[in-house]
């Protein structure tokens, strides 16, 4: 038995998500590439896996 947990997402919402990215992308000043480039690599990150559980990152937060 694992313990990985999953939840349904509509499309919808992943599109809509997606929409407000490429909004933020926009907004966001030119001059911070290195920003972006951690955004990016943290979503590639989530999308192999490697992302932080939501239990992982509340027990990060309880510590401090």
């Amino acid at each position: 038995m694992s313990n990985i947990q999953t939840v349904d997402v509509p499309i919808s919402v992943i599109r809509r998500l997606e929409e407000a990215l490429a909004e933020l992308e926009k907004a966001l000043p030119p001059y911070k590439p290195e920003f972006l480039a951690r955004m990016y690599r943290a979503r590639a990150s989530d999308l192999e896996g490697k992302g932080k559980s939501l239990a992982g990152i509340k027990q990060q937060f309880k510590r401090k």
